[in-house]
């Protein structure tokens, strides 16, 4: 999980679209990972916490596929919001 918060500063500081192409790789495998995880109190949030995370970045994705740096910053914006609230209902 740490990694994840370090590629989405990364990501959030780029200001290349090859630059925030690779820091959004990287939580895409971040996220790929942490899905697999088991969660001890409340698996079923954690679950659906991933699957927004997942669909958040296929949003991220479609933004740099038509190179709309803005919009990919937008949501990587929303997901920081998501992580905040999942980090809230499970901490």
């Amino acid at each position: 999980m740490k990694d994840m918060k370090v590629a989405m500063q990364g990501a959030m500081a780029s200001t290349t679209m090859p630059e925030l192409s690779g820091y959004v790789a990287r939580l895409e495998r971040d996220a790929q990972q942490a899905s697999r995880q088991t969660y001890r109190d409340d698996q079923r949030t954690y679950d659906d916490g991933m699957q927004a995370l997942r669909q958040q970045l296929a949003e991220v994705d479609q933004a740099i596929r038509v190179n709309d740096m803005n919009s990919a910053k937008k949501a990587l914006h929303e997901i920081n919001d998501t992580r905040k609230h999942y980090h809230h209902l499970l901490g």
